[in-house]
């Protein structure tokens, strides 16, 4: 764990080795990931290795708009991806409040893509009669 720790750390060296490496932090974080879904005796060191990953990334000054952007491509799935490897990618998401601003971020999209009609067929309206409710 530590180990993968320290590679994900290796690729965060620059903005330009982060962006070359993408792909290669993406499968060393899942790397854990997996780890800290299936190994509940490893979840706690898994979680804080993995939670020191992020804040080193976040010290970096493009270190924002790298988690976020990552975040999102965790979050949204890889096609080419394993359904565990997307499972766990979005359990990634969720665990870490790194990626709340995504969280955030992909509720509004669904929301936005729900059409009006079918929030507001739905809605029943009353009018209070003294104590009594009617339709």
């Amino acid at each position: 764990i530590q180990e993968l720790g320290q590679q994900a750390r290796t690729y965060l060296r620059s903005q330009c080795i982060a962006k070359q490496c993408q792909d290669d932090f993406r499968r060393c974080f899942l790397n854990m990931g997996h780890v800290l879904v299936e190994l509940p005796s490893f979840k706690n060191i898994t979680k804080a290795v993995m939670n020191d990953v992020l804040e080193y990334c976040l010290s970096r000054n493009w270190g924002y708009s790298f988690l976020f952007e990552f975040g999102l491509g965790l979050q949204r799935g890889n096609e080419n991806g394993s359904e565990d490897d997307n499972q766990v990618a979005k359990l990634i998401v969720g665990e870490f409040n790194h990626f709340k601003e995504v969280l955030t971020m992909v509720w509004n999209e669904e929301t936005l893509q729900k059409p009006a009609e079918d929030t507001v067929h739905s809605i029943k309206g009353q009018r209070r009669e003294g104590s009594c409710m009617k339709d």
